[in-house]
């Protein structure tokens, strides 16, 4: 499809502004638009929405800012389609649920619903090399623990949830697992570390669980090890 074939109707003008912004999001889900593919130059937009060149610029700022478009200087350059937005997406829905009142309990259900699956399915895809990679990944977490650092410890956890999620094979389920994670990391920086020496245990566990090829296992081993955090926490005082 080239640039020229996408066209656009005049926008209303109560809502020029907001008309522009539904007319992309529309055509992107029809397919229309397409990743990568560059959008009327301003100018041309302009004319074709029969609005002012600073609408559309402030239009094509905000779809920037939601991550449908990214923006390209030089003679090449102008407003494309993005390739990806699930940066953009993660981030919404992580904005939508520090917004939204929930209790921990609610956070470690979510938690336990989709990482147990996420386990179940890195076990039956899991290549050797990933194993290696998560490997790594634990061992780094050693490391910073050993040098009393629980910022970098939690890090490197973080890294091997986001590891074991691209492992499944599911980019939808790494977009909406990713909030719960950062959600968990806030609750985790204001309390410290509190599982001991389990969490070595379930990472140990789990990493054979992979190796054997056991998705019932991975399955049982996360949902126990997140259990027994939630109730670390709730010893805590931490349900809000």
């Amino acid at each position: 499809m080239t640039e020229g074939t996408v066209t656009f109707a005049p926008a209303q003008t109560r809502r020029a502004f907001d008309d522009i912004i539904d007319q992309v999001r529309s055509q992107l889900r029809s397919g229309d638009l397409r990743p990568g593919q560059k959008l009327p130059s301003e100018r041309d937009f302009a004319v074709q929405l029969g609005v002012s060149r600073n609408t559309v610029r402030e239009a094509i700022r905000m779809l920037e800012i939601a991550g449908l478009v990214t923006l390209k200087k030089g003679a090449t350059g102008g407003a494309f389609v993005a390739s990806s937005n699930g940066d953009a997406l993660s981030q919404g829905l992580s904005d939508g649920l520090s917004l939204a009142s929930f209790s921990i309990a609610d956070l470690m259900e979510a938690r336990i619903a989709m990482e147990t699956f996420v386990a179940r399915r890195a076990a039956e895809e899991v290549q050797d090399e990933e194993i290696e990679e998560l490997e790594a990944l634990v061992e780094k977490a050693r490391e910073h623990a050993k040098e009393g650092n629980w910022p970098a410890r939690l890090q490197a956890h973080l890294e091997f949830e986001e590891k074991l999620v691209a492992v499944a094979r599911n980019p939808v389920l790494a977009l909406m697992i990713k909030p719960l994670l950062d959600l968990t990391a806030s609750v985790s920086l204001r309390i410290g570390p509190t599982a001991g020496d389990i969490v070595w245990e379930a990472r140990s566990r789990l990493l054979d669980d992979l190796r054997g090829g056991e998705p019932g296992g991975a399955e049982r081993t996360v949902q126990n090890y997140l259990e027994f955090l939630h109730e670390r926490w709730l010893g805590e005082g931490i349900d809000e």
